[in-house]
């Protein structure tokens, strides 16, 4: 039974919006019933008002938006009622054509129903593995703080946790639904000293680990799921004091969109410089510089760039990547000159566009 007082917290709600749009593929909202957006697949609508949540709730029931802005702070889309146990926790939304949304309501409700319960049962352990499950959330979400539970759950689970430790995320590729992730995941982790982990839908696993254990961990996740042919994409957060984990959690979220934005296998959060600075920069503005340098660019063409600046602007190397001629690769940036106005062969204007597609990342 949901507890009268439970309430979604902003770092669940966001966990949430980010596994459903892994499944359904478009922008998610969360919203509190008093209409605000506390997590979004689309960052620039956190905070913000949503005035079609105020007829969910007052309806208790979908209700559509077949034309952008018809409520205040509204875009197309289906809004669901959020409800666990006849008690309405919040609304959560899809941004679309609500025709094209409609068939994925059921499956979208559902993935939010089975996250909220996760977090509900955190009181209700019995297994050594939902001990770590239950340790891992505590330290990684927000406003999931219980510490006796935890240091009660740690001696049961004969662990050390030292004062200052680092979370990484793993996400497994090519998976729309947790029973095709690989079965022995659980054994891999263990085997390889890996002691606090946690499934998060649908597809990745978040990893907690001592300080004293980061470049042998490091190393482990560079070489060790090659070995397992487990095709996956790592983030890995700064190392943080326990209190603060939560902080790292987001940092390894973040280090791992770069990683799949540059198809790295592992990425460093601590390794990250400009793309940090980056990242502070309004939504808005990134997108309308990125759009002006490499808007009209191609896959092909931001893919080849990628590749160029990969190996620091060698057309040798590049041309060798991508199996075509130097003289194919001379072409094919002479385009990408005329496409843009801006010249990837000429230092400062080469800075402009890779500066664009870093933005695009983010």
């Amino acid at each position: 039974m949901m507890k009268e007082n439970f309430r979604i917290s902003h770092s669940l709600a966001q966990t949430i919006v980010d596994a459903a749009k892994e499944v359904v593929g478009k922008d998610i909202n969360f919203i509190q019933l008093d209409g605000k957006i506390i997590a979004s697949t689309d960052p620039s609508r956190i905070g913000s008002f949503h005035e079609a949540a105020f007829q969910v709730k007052e309806k208790r029931t979908v209700v559509e938006v077949s034309e952008n802005n018809t409520f205040k702070g509204t875009k197309k889309g289906i809004n669901y009622p959020v409800m666990i146990d006849q008690q309405m926790l919040g609304i959560i939304g899809i941004s679309g054509d609500p025709e094209e949304c409609k068939s994925l309501g059921f499956l979208l409700t559902k993935i939010t129903e089975v996250l909220i319960k996760e977090q509900t049962m955190a009181d209700k352990v019995y297994s050594l593995d939902e001990l770590r499950s239950s340790i891992v959330r505590m330290l990684i979400f927000e406003d999931e703080k219980n510490n006796a539970s935890m240091r009660d759950y740690l001696q049961q689970l004969q662990y050390e946790l030292e004062e200052v430790a680092f979370v990484s995320v793993i996400h497994i590729h090519g998976l729309n639904n947790p029973s095709s992730l690989p079965v022995n995941m659980h054994d891999i982790l263990l085997k390889q000293g890996i002691k606090l982990f946690t499934y998060l839908f649908p597809n990745q696993y978040a990893i907690i680990v001592n300080e004293s254990q980061y470049e042998t961990t490091v190393q482990i996740l560079k070489t060790y799921f090659d070995s397992m042919q487990i095709s996956c994409s790592i983030g890995i957060g700064s190392i943080s004091a326990l209190e603060e984990l939560a902080t790292s959690y987001k940092h390894a979220k973040f280090a791992l969109k770069y990683a799949l934005a540059k198809q790295v296998r592992v990425c460093e959060y601590t390794k990250l410089d400009l793309e940090m600075i980056m990242e502070n920069i309004d939504p808005h503005i990134r997108n309308d510089y990125a759009l002006k340098l490499v808007g009209k660019l191609s896959e092909a063409e931001r893919t080849l760039l990628h590749t160029y600046y990969k190996y620091n602007l060698s057309l040798k190397e590049t041309a060798a990547e991508l199996f075509i001629h130097k003289n194919t690769l001379q072409y094919r940036l002479d385009k990408i000159a005329e496409k843009t106005k801006v010249n990837p062969r000429e230092y400062h204007d080469s800075v402009k566009l890779y500066i664009a597609l870093l933005l695009q990342t983010l």
